[in-house]
């Protein structure tokens, strides 16, 4: 799938969302210092759709949302993946990656994760790394980790 298509996929699957309430933006549900700081940092960003200063934010902090937090990240993080920006920086589409492929010990956390997201939108993350798969610097950095993804995503469609 070329970038064209994959964006037009993204916007017919990934609507924007209402941001969650709160502590419901986190996967942990006790005094989590990390989600504490990952909710503060977040506190500005209102809106359905999130700036990439708030991607930033949540690339490497991916772990501490909830189904509600994947569910309302998931449509601008993904759009900015797909940006010059990102395939500049890299370091957010990287994460996100791994993320996508959890080891062994962390796929029910993950999957639990997903648990927001819909047959659809599931597919659609597989796209999205099949698209990573064909781009030359993430298909020669961790093309191992992209089939993992696309293995773990296909385990647990609707």
């Amino acid at each position: 799938m070329n970038t064209e298509a994959l964006v037009i996929k993204l916007e017919a699957d990934f609507s924007f969302v209402d941001k969650p309430v709160y502590r419901s933006i986190c996967f942990h549900t006790d005094e989590c210092y990390q989600c504490s700081y990952l909710i503060d940092d977040l506190l500005i960003y209102k809106g359905r759709e999130i700036p990439p200063q708030a991607i930033r934010c949540v690339h490497q902090e991916m772990s501490c949302l909830s189904a509600k937090g994947w569910r309302w990240v998931l449509p601008s993080y993904l759009r900015y993946c797909l940006t010059d920006e990102a395939r500049y920086n890299e370091m957010e589409t990287e994460f996100l990656i791994y993320n996508l492929a959890p080891s062994d010990e962390y796929k029910a956390d993950t999957h639990q994760r997903l648990s927001g997201l819909n047959k659809s939108q599931i597919n659609c993350l597989i796209e999205f790394l099949n698209w990573c798969k064909q781009q030359e610097s993430w298909k020669d950095y961790c093309l191992e980790e992209i089939e993992q993804g696309i293995i773990f995503l296909s385990s647990i469609k609707l």
